[in-house]
């Protein structure tokens, strides 16, 4: 990713936001960030790189199912806008969304970790289409399937809180 003004990234990202499911691949696009599907180990999710002159590319691991490959990048785009200046050469995060153990990466930490987690939620759960959905009187799962998420990645949106507050990306 060519550093677009963080301004005009938080914009084209809550454009994309007013739409279920977020197309977080033509999100990625605008951002100037290709995403490649291989097939990986089950105990890695996917990672970002950098080849060189700040161009990131988003690396998923195909053999994950369609929802888990799409907060993956999701995770992996809050990496691209919050931790940019950290990526150096690359992140691999395990299926747990940690930065890989095996080879751990000198400047991304749990903090790190966490914080793309929750840019992630925000960006494929926002709160405002939770509530639209919940209001609608539709259950979990069909909310879920909506927004295009697993059951339990919505659950834990949830108990985290998000029906109490609206908060933009550019928040997170």
């Amino acid at each position: 990713m060519t550093m677009i003004p963080l301004k005009d990234t938080y914009e084209i990202i809550n454009r994309y936001r007013q739409t279920c499911p977020v197309d977080v691949e033509s999100l990625s696009a605008a951002l100037g960030i290709p995403i490649d599907r291989v097939p990986m180990d089950a105990t890695i999710s996917g990672k970002i790189t950098n080849h060189g002159n700040d161009r990131l590319a988003i690396i998923v691991n195909s053999k994950h199912s369609k929802t888990r490959q799409r907060f993956t990048i999701a995770h992996e785009l809050g990496h691209a806008v919050l931790h940019h200046h950290l990526i150096g050469d690359g992140i691999t995060d395990n299926s747990a969304y940690r930065a890989e153990a095996t080879t751990p990466h000198p400047k991304i930490g749990a903090s790190e970790e966490t914080e793309a987690n929750k840019f992630a939620a925000s960006l494929l759960m926002p709160a405002e289409a939770i509530i639209d959905l919940q209001n609608r009187g539709l259950e979990p799962k069909d909310i879920a399937a909506r927004l295009g998420v697993s059951l339990s990645a919505l659950e834990v949106r949830l108990s985290a809180g998000s029906r109490r507050r609206r908060e933009p990306v550019g928040s997170v």
